[in-house]
């Protein structure tokens, strides 16, 4: 006789305190992002010394070392230990970056640590969901974890921007001791939220219920790593993974010089640059959540995928081509919606393959995410090598061609959605 299943309402709780975790550690490694420039000095190099990106670059590289077996983890370990795990990292190495703000070399370990963080966190999102939520609301609970990693990338550039502009010790100018001043206060807030947002997540947050939510998680065959790599399905996923993080992460490295190079003027403060990043990151938001609760209601995937992809490449070429400023505008907020809605939609797929199953959802998504950051590393290199002169239409081109070889293998993937509900 089969073991009841039963779906619990303590589930959002764990979804919530699971995403805080998640948005502040994103809040946390993107403190610099907007204002590197401004704070150079304060770090002991030069004004406009190169290395700074690094910063950055720190969590694509996090999880292209990390992200497997983070993620097999993950399905051994569990959401508390692993997630909680990863929270304390992000406290450790967000407090070592006050203290060691003059040593360059010290922050940028102290980032790839919160990075490490990072990855042992974002790759417990599927398992929590097909832990915690049936079948018919795991795109939703991933898009809602997603949903929170925009938020905190959202409040990590902006923030730090806001506070930067009206800091907390007066105007700082480019006096080093009071950039630095100002630059502590930053991180001193994003490390007590930290501290109280991970205290609140091992007071709430449970790996598992006491019943499964649905028959599956009972699956007699277990799945096998082996298995999983065979199946071309979840390697055709995770290169569209990518070909999406190539034109997230890219085009956020070279947005202002993008603009610049097609005519669009470039103010400080809220310029374009800044309105372009805003716009991709609130519609990303609001597709996160809506495409996949659609998708789940009607009880399928790949039809939303499609769609997303498609108009995906059509707005990455309208907005890497075009010198109307409004058109970029449009076009960003369109890339944002769909290309983002791909996320939590893709994942779902790959826990619903028979290759995968709850048992790898950790291991789908560390090898997901594995190659999205290869993509979006590589991306922010390509994209560069690729300028003719100040000219970025052939960076274009290898997004869009990169997206469209993308769609064509995702194409021949079957339909999971629709399985599953057989399979019930």
């Amino acid at each position: 006789m089969a073991e009841e299943t039963k779906v619990y309402g303590y589930r959002w709780a764990v979804l919530l305190v699971f995403g805080l975790i998640f948005m502040v550690g994103q809040m946390m490694w993107l403190t610099f992002s907007l204002i590197r420039n401004e704070v150079t000095p304060v770090f002991g190099l030069a004004a406009g010394d190169p290395s700074v990106v690094l910063l950055t670059a720190s969590q694509p590289l996090a999880f292209i070392i990390l992200s497997i077996p983070v993620g097999w983890l993950a399905d051994r370990k569990g959401l508390v230990m692993v997630a909680g795990f990863g929270a304390i990292l992000q406290i450790l190495f967000g407090t070592l970056r006050i203290f060691l703000l003059n040593d360059f070399l010290m922050v940028f370990i102290c980032q790839f640590g919160l990075s490490i963080g990072s990855v042992m966190i974002q790759n417990c999102i599927v398992y929590l969901s097909v832990s915690w939520f049936p079948k018919g609301e795991r795109g939703l609970a991933t898009g809602v974890s997603t949903l929170f990693m925009l938020l905190g990338m959202l409040l990590g550039t902006a923030l730090s921007m806001v506070l930067w502009s009206a800091p907390l010790f007066g105007d700082p100018g480019y006096t080093i001791s009071l950039a630095q001043a100002n630059v502590q206060s930053i991180l001193y807030l994003d490390t007590i939220l930290a501290v109280i947002l991970t205290v609140v997540f091992f007071a709430v947050a449970r790996d598992k219920p006491p019943k499964p939510p649905d028959i599956d998680v009972l699956a007699e065959v277990t799945p096998s790593i082996r298995g999983m790599l065979k199946d071309r399905n979840v390697w055709f996923i995770s290169f569209g993974f990518f070909a999406g993080f190539g034109i997230f992460i890219g085009l956020t490295a070279i947005i202002e010089e993008l603009l610049l190079s097609l005519g669009i003027p470039v103010v400080a403060g809220l310029g374009a640059p800044v309105i372009v990043m805003v716009l991709l990151l609130v519609s990303g938001i609001f597709g996160a959540v809506l495409v996949p609760l659609i998708s789940d209601k009607v009880g399928k995937r790949k039809p939303f995928l499609m769609v997303s992809l498609v108009v995906g490449i059509i707005a990455t070429f309208i907005l890497g081509t075009t010198n109307i400023t409004e058109v970029s505008y449009m076009s960003a907020a369109i890339l944002g919606f769909f290309l983002i809605a791909v996320m939590p939609i893709a994942l779902s797929m790959l826990e619903e393959f028979k290759s995968v199953g709850p048992e790898l959802s950790g291991a789908s998504t560390g090898l997901a995410f594995w190659w999205g950051n290869l993509g979006g590393f590589l991306g922010t290199i390509l994209l560069e090598a690729l300028r003719v002169g100040t000219s970025y239409f052939y960076s274009i081109i290898y997004l869009v061609v990169v997206m469209g070889i993308a769609t064509v293998l995702i194409l021949t993937i079957p339909e999971t959605g629709q399985q599953q509900e057989v399979k019930q």
